[in-house]
């Protein structure tokens, strides 16, 4: 199955951990027939964009009406603007006694800036209040953080961390310290947009590294087809990661990972990336905001948040010495949190069973 997200796979595992259910997984990320295709490229790419999405979407309602034996449909991704059609759908199915859970991405982040996303957000609290086998799956930390007219039913939803990546993991095992003589890599990596500012933070990182006692090298690592040609004037290692498997290498190579983003973007909203850099151990200094923060700090601290750029240089003096005194301890722990196996606990506590079905 192909997904919007692909740090939320892990998802796909929940099944092993629960018995006496089955669950129908669904996603936006299907191939579109060629006549939406060829209509929609016709159009303007803002238009044509949203027609495709909105095909998307009633695609995913009445693919989810086709599932006969399941007990619940999981729906991985939607955008609150394109609600009108396929939340009747999943009215439908859950009136047939199916329970359906919807992934939210940024949806309640964005009906803050947004009017239409704003709509879309109280027709689905509408939708919420009215079937009660609709529920909504939040990560991180509850929406009591938000203004109220942005928050979903108490009743509708639950709240659970970011799934980790299983397949990849830290580089060192639990009491595996990084060599001494070896320098510490401080990595920034992603994809690099007006939502992810990263000037400041390049700047910070070199001027640590020039002034540092420490023996530091800076590492960027971002999709070369995307990579802003600034970039390249820097006097720092590239590495491209436009395929998967150089992203999660660069990742498990990076020590330290440093992040920003802004706050209308990033307040209550999870960040892949940081999801994807837990997995594979590294420790994380990221923008102080109350999801991200609950993502490096739970259930077992692998990372810490600064609210101005001064503090980067204190908090990355800081890392260095949990990772001689700790190297990548925590990371595994923190993994443990955040597996498949604790998530099936939370979303399906009556079905739970503590070992995975093919043991």
């Amino acid at each position: 199955m192909k997904l919007m997200h692909d740090g939320l796979k892990d998802f796909l595992l929940l099944e092993e951990y629960i018995e006496s259910q089955k669950i129908g997984f669904i996603s936006l990320e299907v191939p579109l027939p060629k006549w939406i295709l060829n209509f929609s490229q016709s159009l303007k790419y803002s238009i044509g964009l949203q027609i495709r999405r909105e095909y998307r979407h009633i695609s995913m309602g009445l693919r989810s009406l086709r599932f006969s034996d399941v007990d619940t449909i999981f729906i991985f991704e939607l955008y609150n603007q394109h609600l009108l059609f396929v939340m009747p759908l999943f009215a439908i199915i859950s009136l047939l006694g199916k329970k359906v859970l919807i992934c939210l991405h940024g949806n309640q982040q964005f009906a803050m800036t947004n009017k239409i996303k704003f709509w879309g957000l109280l027709y689905l609290k509408a939708y919420l209040n009215l079937f009660k086998k609709l529920k909504v799956i939040s990560f991180e930390v509850d929406d009591d953080v938000l203004p109220e007219k942005f928050r979903l039913p108490d009743k509708s939803k639950y709240i659970i961390p970011h799934p980790i990546i299983s397949e990849a993991k830290p580089k060192f095992l639990p009491g595996e310290r990084l060599p001494s003589n070896v320098p510490i890599k401080i990595g920034v990596v992603g994809m690099i947009r007006l939502d992810k500012p990263i000037t400041q933070v390049i700047d910070k990182l070199q001027e640590y590294i020039k002034s540092s006692e420490h023996q530091c090298e800076l590492v960027i690592g971002t999709p070369f087809e995307q990579k802003p040609n600034y970039l390249d004037k820097l006097n720092v290692t590239l590495y491209d990661t436009t395929k998967p498997e150089d992203y999660i290498h660069i990742l498990t190579e990076i020590n330290i990972l440093v992040i920003h983003y802004e706050k209308d973007r990033y307040y209550y909203r999870t960040s892949g990336v940081i999801s994807d850099a837990g997995s594979c151990g590294c420790y994380i200094i990221a923008s102080d905001y109350p999801v991200i923060k609950h993502q490096v700090s739970w259930p077992e601290k692998i990372g810490s948040t600064f609210s101005n750029f001064n503090e980067i240089y204190t908090l990355i003096d800081e890392a260095i010495v949990h990772l001689g005194e700790k190297g990548q301890d925590n990371h595994w722990l923190w993994r443990e949190g955040r597996s498949a196996k604790a998530i099936a606990k939370v979303l399906f506590p009556d079905n739970y069973r503590p070992k995975n079905k093919s043991n």
